[in-house]
């Protein structure tokens, strides 16, 4: 005659996975937000190159001189994020 096997809980599969879930979803934000500040950085400097191979008397046509274009482009935002 077939033995019944017994399907009893363990105490380990009633722990709450809610903290793991919460911390993933907290480092998934963080990294989300460090990428989209890199993303900035890069679409900054992007223009920064591009205006900078362009004359003196075009930037200046641009309403930008030459010594503030890194100020404009850049303007006071942190960048060692």
């Amino acid at each position: 005659m077939p033995q019944a096997i017994s399907h009893e809980v363990s105490p380990v599969a009633t722990v709450s996975t809610a903290p793991l879930r919460n911390w993933i979803r907290q480092a998934g934000q963080r990294l989300k937000t460090w990428l989209e500040a890199r993303a900035a950085v890069a679409a900054e400097a992007a223009v920064y190159q591009n205006l900078s191979r362009l004359s003196d008397a075009e930037l200046e046509r641009r309403g930008i001189s030459r010594g503030d274009l890194h100020r404009c482009v850049f303007g006071s935002a942190p960048h060692g994020i």
